[in-house]
């Protein structure tokens, strides 16, 4: 059970641990990265004039979209299966290509996945055969990073998550929350400037998925990446958010309301249970209003 006064000296040190290694850590390998465009953030998106229908078929999820997400800012993208959230990530990431229109990251066009640019899914995705600090490192030894070097890198970070006790474990006898948590720490150690988040803590118990919220949102902005969620959780996307950005099922109508939630995250809040309530039956009345002039 967690214990305030015993646990807080534990969380100041990955506090400390963050702010320093992975700080260092990002400035180097961004001395390596492509040279963007004059007045693009290093994490900033930029989505101008989008559209894009799948493959073979002549429904479009999105037309003429535009959307600008700031370095370090978070946003969610909220709505019912099928509106397209995670066509757009998947945009975001390079895994799809617009059908018009342009999706750019750290001001280049995104012709294809880039490391800059890392995507969580609901399932970890970790290798099953492989131990938590391997799945850790894989990413930097597919970089071609040495063994000792992507170690080193790593381990720190699986402090920060809370799994340096495990790390000689097989990921398979993990609980859910953990994997999540070697997928998280697999992230970090490419120094992503873009997280995208494709509803990665929704298979979680409640307890479990608030404080993966938490900790990720706290990383992100102390690193100042930019984080992109998709969900269907109001809670979720109060939770982690700056901006939450409204879409719909309904062709060509894309994102129809943009909420400010930035106040939400104001230190002197701490997103108690009382603004989270308030926030969550604004954002249900404005989604019915939405959905019934829809229907008109």
């Amino acid at each position: 059970m967690f214990n305030q006064a015993k646990d807080a000296p534990i969380a100041a040190k990955r506090r400390e641990i963050l702010s320093e290694f992975l700080g260092e850590h990002r400035a180097k390998k961004c001395a390596t990265d492509f040279e963007v465009q004059e007045g693009a953030g290093e994490g900033e998106v930029k989505i101008e004039g989008l559209s894009f229908a799948h493959p073979q078929s002549e429904h479009y999820l999105f037309r003429s979209m535009s959307l600008r997400v700031a370095q370090g800012e978070a946003i969610s993208l909220l709505g019912p299966s099928g509106c397209g959230k995670s066509s757009l990530l998947h945009l975001m990431a390079g895994l799809a290509f617009p059908s018009g229109g342009s999706v750019s990251v750290n001001g280049e066009i995104v012709r294809g996945p880039s490391p800059k640019v890392n995507l969580m899914l609901q399932k970890a995705t970790l290798y099953p055969w492989l131990s938590v600090l391997q799945n850790a490192c894989f990413g930097l030894r597919a970089q071609k990073v040495s063994k000792q070097d992507a170690v080193k890198i790593v381990r720190p970070l699986l402090q920060l998550v809370k799994l340096e006790h495990l790390e000689k474990r097989n990921v398979r006898h993990l609980s859910g929350g953990q994997q999540q948590r070697v997928a998280l720490a697999r992230s970090l150690a490419m120094s992503p400037s873009v997280m995208l988040l494709d509803e990665p803590f929704s298979a979680l118990d409640t307890f479990t998925r608030i404080e993966l919220q938490n900790e990720v949102r706290e990383i992100c902005k102390r690193q100042n990446i930019t984080l992109v969620i998709v969900t269907h959780d109001f809670d979720e996307a109060i939770r982690m958010s700056d901006r939450i950005f409204m879409m719909t099922n309904n062709i060509g109508a894309d994102i129809v309301s943009e909420i400010d939630n930035s106040a939400t995250f104001h230190p002197s809040s701490n997103c108690n249970e009382a603004v989270v309530a308030s926030q969550r039956a604004r954002i249900a009345d404005l989604w019915q209003n939405q959905e019934q002039d829809y229907c008109i």
